[in-house]
């Protein structure tokens, strides 16, 4: 009997120090969540909005970044921000090149600023894999001296006071590129730069380049994108071209005068090196005819490349929908079409899918990309395609299960383009919700589209909003949790045929309590103790089993609220877990 007290004692204690520890700190137990929300990244530092546009949290610059010397000589207190990406369960992570170049982390659940990390020069890119729990970033170049001795960075959503080894591409020249990580390429990545002419295989647990894949007449590679349904990497190629001259590639050379170059595609090919240039300098010329490269990754070859329709100019950047199911070639053609490839099977060409949307956006200049950005609008209802352009203020919304298309002027009565330099778009994943920015005007539209492309309207127009670029974010870990949870307790009182609201345990130990009373002999001295025992013991089971009902109904009013679907985790491999992949 004295055990049983003693036991009993002991659970009543740990009710006591659990009170108190949660009492003790409060953030942990209590800490606000943000939910789904949309991340602006800009000049003046970081705000965060509901997906309908009302403020959440902002940091200010001063707050985020350092005063230091721009390029060209002055004192700037600006933030800027060129990569950012969330992990989808922990932090959201933001390259910045303030000064210092480092990369910020930021609290998912409550926006709070955890802090920084040193990083290599210049962060260009940022991928996460989630099965590893590791973020890439991808720089422009190394920084020996800064203790960043490699142009691939790793950061682990464990700890940000880990320190993995980095990547490096032994190059002595300044390789700007991009990277693709996905967990369905296991412990492998890639990567490209703008002047190496192959592909680069990274092992993602030894941190070295296990392979290069020579890239047929190119001079490099750049913006790429990934599809996990036939495992095909599709990046830019970069070539060489001949300028300076009436009957050359390119009339202008650019900043510099132009150099001896072997140029190998188009009209001007050559076994002698002409004056010329390589690079960014060609693409949408004539000689960008190797165009967007498909690269088979299981298999490790070259599958094919695809241009743009014939006729309209020359070369492209790609972008993958969240699912991998669609390929868009933003094409070098002034701003006429949107091309679409459909990824298909491991190994085979996606050549076979092409159809070719006019989009027919005003003010484009030929062979110049006219199209900056595009977002997908995927659910059980809806397969849309929203594009946008630098050049003119209507978005083109094209429905992917027909091709139809609308347009809509985000600005009526506004001549000249409130995009500036890039239109970016950014779908608030499981709303209704489309983001526009209009960096020019220093606004953003909020695009509501209700069911198809012919509901859809301004909604919102927020202003005073610096340019910058948007994220969605989401604690997709969360959300699965909670709808686990759900499940559990669903099926488990289904199988007991009581409602969720009933806690039959503990109504079967009042009833044999009762019964136990209303009898005519006696309860014995051990029957009472073990009583009380099952008493504490249900309490304990009681209070854990409320905290996980809390957890589970804000998770499921959250998503009420927004109309999220049920398969929302579905999408978390996507670039930023938003409304697209660009790398």
């Amino acid at each position: 009997m004295k055990i049983f007290c003693q036991l009993a004692v002991g659970a009543l204690s740990l009710l006591s120090v659990g009170a108190v520890q949660q009492q003790a700190d409060i953030y942990y137990h209590e800490k606000p969540i943000l939910g789904p929300s949309m991340w602006h990244f800009n000049p003046d530092g970081l705000i965060i909005f509901a997906p309908n546009g009302d403020v959440l949290k902002e940091h200010p610059k001063k707050m985020l970044c350092k005063e230091y010397t721009s390029y060209d000589g002055s004192i700037s207190e600006d933030c800027y921000y060129y990569t950012w990406a969330s992990d989808g369960h922990k932090y959201v992570w933001a390259g910045s090149m303030a000064g210092d170049h480092h990369v910020q982390a930021f609290d998912i659940d409550t926006g709070d600023y955890a802090g920084y990390l040193d990083t290599c020069s210049t962060p260009l890119d940022m991928e996460y894999h989630p099965a590893r729990r590791e973020m890439y970033v991808r720089c422009a170049q190394e920084d020996t001296p800064g203790g960043n001795p490699g142009e691939i960075d790793v950061f682990s959503s464990a700890t940000l006071s880990s320190d993995l080894p980095m990547i490096r591409f032994n190059a002595t020249r300044r390789p700007y590129g991009r990277l693709a990580i996905h967990s369905s390429m296991g412990p492998y990545g890639y990567s490209l730069a703008y002047d190496q002419n192959y592909i680069s295989e990274m092992d993602l647990s030894s941190k070295k380049i296990s392979g290069t894949y020579e890239i047929p007449d190119a001079y490099g590679g750049y913006d790429a994108t990934y599809s996990p349904i036939n495992q095909h990497l599709y990046f830019r190629s970069r070539v060489c071209c001949t300028c300076n001259s009436t009957d050359a590639d390119t009339e202008s050379c650019g900043r510099s005068p132009g150099k001896p170059v072997m140029v190998k595609t188009g009209p001007s090919k050559s076994d002698q090196e002409q004056i010329g240039v390589c690079s960014g300098g060609c693409e949408g010329t004539r000689a960008d005819t190797i165009g967007v490269v498909e690269f088979d990754t299981v298999n490790k070859v070259f599958v094919d490349n695809h241009n743009i329709k014939e006729g309209t100019g020359w070369g492209a950047d790609p972008v993958s929908s969240p699912d991998g199911k669609w390929i868009v070639l933003l094409g070098n053609d002034g701003g006429q079409y949107v091309r679409l490839l459909q990824a298909g099977t491991n190994g085979e060409s996606s050549k076979s899918s092409i159809r070719d949307v006019a989009v027919d956006f005003e003010g484009g200049v030929p062979g110049k990309t006219v199209v900056s950005d595009v977002a997908f609008v995927q659910d059980k209802n809806r397969e849309l395609l929203i594009v946008g352009a630098s050049t003119d203020n209507n978005i083109v919304l094209i429905d992917l299960k027909t091709f139809a298309t609308s347009k809509i002027n985000v600005a009526p009565g506004v001549v000249e383009s409130t995009g500036g330099g890039a239109r970016n778009l950014e779908w608030a994943i499981g709303t209704d919700y489309v983001w526009i920015n209009g960096g020019e005007s220093k606004e953003a539209y909020i695009l509501k589209i209700p069911e198809g492309i012919e509901s859809a309207q301004i909604d919102r127009t927020l202003t005073n909003i610096a340019p910058g670029n948007m994220l969605f974010v989401n604690n997709y870990e969360r959300m699965r949790g909670a709808a686990s949870a759900q499940g559990l307790t669903s099926s488990m009182n289904a199988g007991q045929g009581v409602s969720e609201s009933t806690n039959p345990t503990f109504s079967s130990s009042l009833s044999k309590n009762k019964a136990n009373t209303e009898g005519s002999a006696p309860p014995s001295n051990e029957s009472n103790v073990l009583s009380i025992v099952a008493i504490v013991l249900g309490a304990l089971g009681l209070v854990a089993g409320l905290g996980a009902l809390v957890l589970v109904s804000n998770q499921k009013n959250s998503a009420s609220a927004l109309a999220l679907p049920p398969k929302l985790a579905d999408v978390e491999e996507a670039k930023s877990l938003g409304s697209k992949r660009v790398n």
